[in-house]
């Protein structure tokens, strides 16, 4: 049936891409029989032989992505290889996109002109692309990017030297070496930020090769890609291909050492035992941000040797673990533990709150810790006992929204009740869900919370079973006195207490080209509104743009375009509006590309156009 490969043939293992899609090869290449063909018998004699089934050169592949694949690596009832179902398939070799090194990259990207005559791109036209990148918290984004003035762009870029953010992400490169586009010194001496997402790296020692290429490097992103086991001692060795001596970089070893400080490696199949070999290696030894989320980490963070004599990662000050299924709540001590100068912790969309499990050890633990912003949004926090265990944990900031409390068909509060519960309960906290918390909004939650004390509400009640209510109410009488409660529902009440205090000032500025012309406005606006009702403020403000035309964009510091606001369902709040915010308005028209003219389509192009795909076998 099928013929693998071996011995110096063989591909098992390498990362390629197929029509732009990363994927590791799991089998090949080898030959397979061709399906059966599809081609009518009519006009074939009934009585002539059945022709030999033809066979192809394939490897059998696993994309990164789901759905991308049609199988598990079965072809016509014979198993060649396992893999996850619908991340399977089988192509030919003429397919593949092999693999290049770090300098062909760059060359290829910034300095066509240096490549050989045979690699150079027939054309080079305004790139409009759909552009993936993790942003400075960690969270994957997705953008349209189109790159005005490129001609101009790489006509100035004559100088390494000159390169302070650079992003190779989305390309084939796989390795540090060989160099055979530039002779001698090549270092980017200045880079501090580099993009690496789904690339086709995989081996450690050529990221470190890469690192070292950078001596100035601050951020760097390996998001999506698929990371090889890092042996336990963490010793790595040389880089593929590397030359027996490299004059051209500065080896760090007992030398000069990484300056990296945040290290983004989302969705990259790295496992704990990978980040404490790495740490044992000494490669990362100024390491303060380290995001580890989409990895399968359902553990979060492994019980460690307290007595052990040294300290994992001993500079690190926040932890990204989202969206690892993680439902136990001793994670905290474990991570304060491990990491003794952490002080935020990201567990976003986990499980926890599923259980109660860990929770009141957690919340009655007292030892000394640094630790003071905790993210722990879109988990399963559903009861009242659960928020009362978690405003006894000190922080400073706090970020619990969309949690089943609070959505879903019958929520058990609104966003704002919750909002003023967690005011009362947590005297140190300073900003919660994403909003500083001034001191006219904690005066009138706490006095809020009184009058439900005094009214004995079933949400004192449910809260007492997670902590001392009457001290809560004993500290808040010290400060405000007795309070009088009107006859007002829980909810009246929270929202009356809440408005006005969780009004913050936003600046509209208009940037689309038919209102360009028009003032900037300042709003003071609920973070509950929607995106939606804001788009419709825009609207009455600025008339100009059509209501489907006009898209907001958040100013953001780190990040270059913004921060797109991409679901008109969503709060100010999920996107981080804050006091002092700037918000772009836009004209969705200045950036759509003229229609082309309509032009007669020949029978080939049509016959193109209704093709299927021959990648798979």
């Amino acid at each position: 049936m099928g013929e693998e490969a071996s011995g110096p043939l063989s591909l098992i293992g390498r990362r390629i891409r197929v029509s732009g899609n990363a994927a590791t090869v799991r089998w090949g290449p080898g030959q397979v029989k061709a399906p059966p063909s599809k081609r009518p018998t009519e006009g074939y004699a009934a009585d002539a032989p059945p022709a030999a089934p033809a066979t192809v050169e394939v490897v059998g592949i696993e994309y990164d992505e789901p759905d991308l694949g049609k199988h598990d690596g079965m072809h016509q009832g014979e198993r060649l290889f396992s893999c996850k179902a619908g991340h399977g398939a089988f192509v030919k070799m003429e397919k593949l996109e092999m693999g290049t090194s770090m300098q062909w990259a760059i060359a290829d990207k910034y300095f066509t002109g240096m490549l050989p005559e045979a690699a150079k791109r027939a054309t080079r036209s305004e790139a409009v692309d759909s552009m993936e990148f993790v942003d400075s918290k960690g969270r994957s984004k997705h953008m349209t990017v189109e790159l005005v003035g490129r001609y101009n762009i790489e006509q100035q870029q004559q100088r390494l030297e000159a390169f302070v953010e650079a992003s190779l992400a989305d390309t084939c490169i796989e390795t540090r070496f060989p160099d055979n586009v530039w002779e001698g010194d090549w270092s980017l001496p200045n880079l501090k930020s580099l993009w690496l997402d789904k690339t086709l790296l995989s081996d450690w020692a050529d990221v470190i090769a890469i690192i070292e290429l950078c001596p100035q490097l601050d951020w760097l992103s390996l998001a999506k890609n698929r990371l090889k086991p890092v042996p336990p001692n963490g010793i790595l060795g040389d880089a593929r291909d590397a030359p027996e001596k490299r004059h051209d970089v500065l080896v760090m070893k007992g030398g000069r050492t990484s300056k990296l400080r945040t290290l983004v490696l989302t969705e990259s199949g790295v496992s704990w035992q990978d980040v404490l070999a790495l740490d044992s290696g000494g490669h990362f030894p100024s390491l303060e941000n380290l995001h580890l989320a989409r990895n399968g980490l359902s553990e979060g963070i492994p019980g460690l040797k307290e007595a052990s004599e040294t300290v994992v990662l001993p500079r690190l000050r926040s932890l990204v673990l989202d969206h690892n299924g993680i439902s136990d709540w001793r994670v905290l001590r474990r991570a304060i533990t491990a990491f003794p100068n952490l002080e935020s912790l990201h567990l976003n969309g986990n499980l926890l709150g599923e259980t109660l499990e860990g929770l009141a050890e957690m919340a009655a633990d007292q030892t000394p810790r640094k630790l003071v912003g905790l993210f722990v949004s879109e988990n399963r926090i559903s009861t009242w006992q659960a928020i009362a265990l978690l405003a006894s944990y000190s922080l400073l900031e706090l970020k619990a929204q969309r949690n089943p409390l609070t959505e879903g068909t019958s929520p058990l509060a609104s966003p704002q009740l919750l909002r003023q519960v967690f005011i009362a309960l947590m005297p140190t906290t300073l900003r919660l869900n994403a909003s500083e918390v001034p001191p006219k909004e904690r005066l009138a939650a706490e006095r809020y919370f009184l009058t439900l004390v005094n009214q004995e509400s079933p949400i004192v009640k449910a809260l007492s079973e997670g902590c001392d209510v009457s001290a809560v109410a004993a500290r808040l009488r010290g400060l405000h006195g007795d309070v009088i409660g009107g006859g007002a529902t829980e909810e009246e009440g929270a929202d009356r207490a809440a408005l006005v205090n969780m009004l913050v000032e936003v600046t509209l500025r208009p940037i689309g080209g038919a209102i360009l012309d028009q003032p900037e406005v300042k709003k003071r606006l609920p973070h509950t509104m929607t995106v939606g009702d804001l788009k419709r403020l825009c609207l009455s403000i600025f008339k100009k743009v059509p209501l489907d035309r006009l898209n907001l964009v958040l100013a953001d510091p780190g990040l270059p375009f913004g921060l797109p606001f991409d679901d008109e369902s969503r709060e100010l709040g999920f996107y981080g509006v804050a006091d002092g915010a700037e918000v772009r308005v836009d004209d969705l028209n200045d950036h759509r590309a003229p229609e082309p003219k309509k032009k007669t389509t020949t029978s080939k192009t049509a016959t193109l156009l209704a093709g299927g795909d021959d990648d798979d076998v």
